[in-house]
């Protein structure tokens, strides 16, 4: 058994929100461990050596044997899918899925790329990996992704979609890649869960639970105390292990997000800062729109004009 459907981005665009709200639907089975990125496998390092990367090197699943054993004595969903949001970002991962399951239906989420940005850097700061302002944190982009930090740390690269999205509509054909952005699935979800479902050629009129939201960012109320809680969920003693055992996964991903809420803070972007970002990916946007055929009027960016006046 393999998937006959993915999640490949992009990070921090719901992504996990949309993964735990399909694993609801009873026709439709998505592997509970995320992030295995097995098809990206060929283009990763031996190990990412950034800050805290250690979280996503174990999550990798190298291997085709263990890959396939996440979807073992799966036979009665219409539906079978994974997650992995670096999918999007590496540009061979595409046609390597498409060489193997050229059948697939590839979902893409994007975001406002100014607010996936810095949710990108917040998210990293909120667990202490990212020490840098949000202004140093970009200008060391290029620096951190050649000495083999893991794509979270791309801030910017990771929010021009343009190259990314086209790479899969070119693989896989527009009927079987599905657009959808991170703003209408909160507010709306009901009607984008529907829309997927029809997608996924599965029942369309399933009552989902969409009240959390899943792997917010944040800035800690009180680091001393959010390091405890992070210690708890990624780094359990024994006795905590055991704790959590007696818990099912999915009970634990929500109580855990919906605690991270609870000791978190939104701290909104500099202005000046999001302005200069809005400049710089104007242009990117421009041509999503043209390759989606879409208006993305609601991200409020001003299209650029690049024909030059006489």
């Amino acid at each position: 058994m393999m998937p006959n459907f993915f999640i490949v981005g992009a990070a921090r665009s719901g992504t996990t929100s949309l993964d735990r709200y399909l694993s609801q639907h009873p026709e439709i089975y998505i592997t509970p461990k995320k992030e295995t990125h097995f098809f990206a496998d060929g283009h990763f390092p031996s190990c990412f050596k950034g800050s805290g990367d250690e979280r996503l090197n174990r999550r990798l699943i190298r291997d085709e044997e263990q890959y396939t054993q996440l979807f073992a004595g799966v036979t009665e969903k219409k539906a079978v899918g994974e997650s992995s949001v670096f999918y999007l970002c590496y540009p061979a991962t595409a046609k390597r899925i498409a060489q193997t399951l050229p059948e697939a239906k590839i979902i893409i989420l994007l975001r406002e790329p100014v607010a996936r940005t810095y949710s990108s850097y917040t998210f990293l700061f909120r667990d202490g990996r990212e020490t840098l302002g949000f202004e140093e944190g970009l200008s060391w982009e290029k620096e951190r992704k050649e000495q083999g930090f893991e794509p979270m740390w791309w801030y910017k690269e990771l929010s021009s979609y343009y190259t990314q999205v086209k790479q899969y509509i070119d693989e896989f054909g527009e009927e079987q890649v599905k657009i959808l952005l991170y703003e209408e699935l909160y507010a709306n979800p009901d009607r984008v869960l529907r829309d997927v479902f029809a997608f996924l050629g599965v029942k369309e009129d399933v009552s989902i639970d969409t009240s959390i939201r899943y792997n917010l960012s944040g800035v800690p109320k009180s680091r001393k105390l959010y390091n405890l809680l992070d210690h708890f969920i990624d780094k359990p003693s024994p006795f905590e292990k055991r704790i959590k055992s007696l818990v099912p996964l999915h009970l634990r991903i929500a109580w855990a997000s919906k605690i991270i809420g609870m000791f978190t803070r939104s701290v909104p972007i500099d202005p000046q800062m999001k302005e200069q970002l809005k400049t710089y990916f104007a242009e990117d946007v421009g041509k999503l729109e043209d390759l989606l055929h879409r208006n993305l009027s609601g991200w409020h960016f001003q299209k650029p004009n690049l024909a030059q006046k006489p």
